[in-house]
């Protein structure tokens, strides 16, 4: 597994993120109100507030499957290693989105060890 794909996890939750937020800005209790979105032909169409937030709800949930796949990607890949601190380096990093710093605060290391620790890890997986 490479540090793009072990990356992903952490892209898809600031996605979810996103789109909590926008939900919220348009989710306001209004119902009956329309509004107009022109399609490619230019005809307006109307759609309810609601009808559009539900449509960006099933985004939402769609994110957060993909998201609870990667995570399970991820700690099936982590669970492989057997070093006990590169675990919870990877743990850290990959599935709680902790930044360098933090995790070298957690786990007694300066943020470039556990960088370091981790590259040279899947550089060696992926020359084998």
């Amino acid at each position: 597994m490479t540090e793009k794909e072990l990356s992903r996890y952490y892209w898809l939750q600031k996605e979810i993120k996103d789109l909590e937020e926008r939900i919220a800005i348009f989710d306001c209790g209004v119902s009956a109100v329309k509004y107009k979105e022109l399609n490619v032909d230019s005809s307006p169409q109307y759609h309810s507030i609601q009808e559009s937030i539900a449509i960006l709800k099933d985004k939402w949930m769609e994110k957060r499957v993909s998201a609870l796949e990667e995570y399970i990607k991820i700690e099936n890949f982590i669970s492989s290693i057997e070093d006990i601190d590169l675990r919870l380096i990877f743990r850290y990093r990959f599935l709680d989105c902790l930044n360098w710093d933090d995790i070298g605060l957690k786990i007694g290391y300066d943020r470039t060890s556990v960088s370091k620790k981790v590259r040279n890890y899947l550089n060696k997986k992926t020359k084998k």
